[in-house]
C-alpha cells in the first residue's frame, strides 16, 4: 500500500523554482530516504507533504486521502521532526513529554513512560534537558513526535550535528520503530553513507527535480565492485568488451572509460585482452563500489544550499 504519494509537486519563491514536478511514492513499512545535497529542495518537499507549505501545483495523497479536509485529517496522524526540536530546557524528559502530551490532548502518564523507554530514555531521570547530550535531545524530540502514536514519522535531517555515537543511537532507534512498531518513516539527509545503513528505498532529488527512485536492492546493484579501464580507443575497446562480456557485465562511462562488473577476469587478464587487440590502456584499477560515489553520480556530480 502507498502511504504517501506526491505527484508533480512544484513550488517557487519569486523567480526561483524550488520544486519542479517532483513525484515520490512511500510504501507502507518502508524507511524512505530522501537524498539530496543542501539546496536540493528536500525540506520544501517535506513541508509540502506536511501541509506547512502550499505547493503551486501538484497533488499529494496520504493514506489514499485527497483534498484539503481529508489531508488535514490524515496529517494529524503523522509524527514529524522539522528543524531543531522545541524542547523545554529547564524540565526533565518526562516533564517535557507531559507538557507536549497535554498540548496535544493525549495525556496518559503510563504511555508516556513507555514511550521514553522505547527511545532509550529513563522516565525517572530528573536530569534537565539543558544538560542532555545532542543525541539524548534528538531521541526526546522523536519521542514527542510519537506522542500521537503515528503510523508515519517524517524527519528532516535528524542526525545533523550529532557525533558518531548520537548518529548510531538515532539510527538504532529508527530501525526499532520501523521493525517493532511498524512505523513507516520518511527521512531526509545529505549524509549519504549513514542513510545507506538505514533506508530501504530512496528518492534522489537534485535542483528541485526527482532524479531517481530506487529500492535498496537496486542500490546494491549500482554499488557493485568493478574494474575501471580508461582506454585510448573506445570504439575498438568496446568491440573487445562485447566479444568477452555479457551486456549486463559492463558499462560505458564518460571520458573513454569502461566499467567491467564481471570480476571473473582479473586485471592481468583484462590487460592481456586489450593488448591482444592493440588497444592502449591509459589506466586500470579496481573500484570497490562506493555508496557515496554512486549517489553523487546519480545526482549529476559535485556542487549547492537547503530550502
Amino acid at each position: 500500500m502507498n502511504i504517501i504519494e506526491a505527484s508533480k509537486i512544484t513550488k517557487s519563491y519569486g523567480n526561483r523554482k524550488i520544486l519542479d514536478g517532483v513525484d515520490i511514492t512511500v510504501r507502507e513499512g518502508e524507511i524512505y530516504g530522501l537524498v539530496g545535497r543542501n539546496g536540493a529542495g528536500k525540506t520544501t518537499l517535506i513541508r509540502s507533504i506536511l501541509g506547512l507549505v502550499e505547493p503551486d501545483s501538484g497533488e499529494i495523497k496520504i493514506n489514499g486521502a485527497l483534498g484539503k479536509n481529508a489531508l488535514e485529517f490524515e496529517r494529524k496522524k503523522i509524527g514529524s521532526l522539522i528543524d531543531s526540536p522545541a524542547l523545554i530546557m529547564h524540565l526533565s524528559a518526562l516533564d517535557n513529554l507531559k507538557a507536549f502530551a497535554l498540548a496535544f490532548g493525549r495525556y496518559d502518564e503510563s504511555k508516556l513512560r513507555e514511550l521514553l523507554h522505547s527511545v532509550g530514555l529513563n522516565a525517572d531521570d530528573t536530569l534537565k534537558v539543558k544538560n542532555f547530550s545532542l543525541g539524548m535531545k534528538q531521541r526526546l524530540a522523536i519521542a514527542i513526535a510519537l506522542i500521537g502514536e503515528p503510523n508515519i514519522l517524517i524527519l528532516d535531517e535528524p542526525v545533523n550535528g550529532l557525533d558518531p555515537t548520537g548518529i548510531f543511537e538515532v539510527r538504532e532507534l529508527l530501525q526499532q520503530l520501523n521493525h517493532n512498531m511498524g512505523v513507516t518513516i520518511l527521512i531526509s539527509s545529505h549524509l549519504l553513507t549513514e542513510l545507506g545503513k538505514l533506508a530501504t528505498s530512496y528518492g534522489i532529488i537534485e535542483k528541485g527535480k526527482l532524479v531517481k527512485e530506487l529500492r535498496s536492492s537496486d542500490l546494491d546493484e549500482l554499488c557493485r565492485p568493478y574494474i575501471k579501464v580508461v582506454v585510448g580507443d573506445l570504439k575498438v575497446a568496446l568491440n573487445v568488451v562485447v566479444e568477452n562480456y555479457h551486456a549486463h557485465d559492463f558499462e560505458i562511462m564518460p571520458y573513454n572509460t569502461l566499467a567491467l562488473y564481471d570480476l571473473s577476469k582479473q586485471i592481468p587478464e583484462v590487460v592481456d585482452m586489450f593488448n591482444k587487440a592493440n588497444v592502449p590502456i591509459v589506466s586500470i584499477y579496481q573500484c570497490e563500489g562506493d555508496l557515496e560515489s554512486t549517489f553523487i553520480t546519480l545526482m549529476g556530480g559535485l556542487g549547492n544550499e537547503e530550502h
